[in-house]
């Protein structure tokens, strides 16, 4: 099982490719009382510390397009390494999920954290996106790299909420 990611390690989130990436995902959740949803990238991310590879949830506004309003993007917290990606550490800006206690399938969120969806939102919005736009064959991976057993567009709702049911944690 590869090591999760930890607070401290330094990943590199690669350079903004909207035609590679398609259309952001809409996480859809309730807090206080009303529906909220909002959009996000999903993006495979390298762990520079262990050597890993990660999915990151970034909020499109702090990915998609930088603008002088959004102290948040990530070109105004992480350092450009050109040609290939944003360094960042891991600190208290991210949040994670993950299946359990021993971290496996960890994956992270960067967003605004008064938002507050549940863990499972993120993987069940990933699941369906790659089974609407590519059929089950890659609905099926996104589900292996979160540790999840193969589903069908009937089971994958159930079969993530079964293992993932949590609010995003704090590092």
């Amino acid at each position: 099982m590869p090591s999760p990611v930890q607070r401290g390690n330094e990943i590199l989130v690669p350079l903004f490719d909207g035609e590679a990436l398609g259309p952001a995902l809409t996480v859809k959740w309730q807090q206080s009382f009303s529906q909220r949803s909002e959009p996000y990238y999903r993006v495979t991310a390298d762990n520079i510390t262990t050597g890993e590879v990660l999915q990151l949830f970034i909020a499109a506004e702090w990915f998609k397009s930088s603008t002088a309003a959004n102290a948040n993007h990530i070109s105004k917290i992480a350092t450009l390494v050109p040609g290939e990606g944003y360094k960042i550490t891991v600190d208290e800006r991210f949040q994670f999920g993950q299946k359990n206690a021993q971290g496996e399938a960890r994956f992270l969120v960067l967003h605004d954290k008064t938002r507050t969806p549940y863990q499972h939102r993120f993987i069940e919005t990933a699941v369906a996106s790659a089974l609407s736009r590519q059929g089950e064959g890659v609905a099926d991976k996104v589900l292996a790299f979160f540790a999840l057993p193969k589903g069908t567009a009937s089971t994958i709702t159930d079969t993530v909420k079964a293992y993932i049911g949590d609010y995003l944690r704090n590092f």
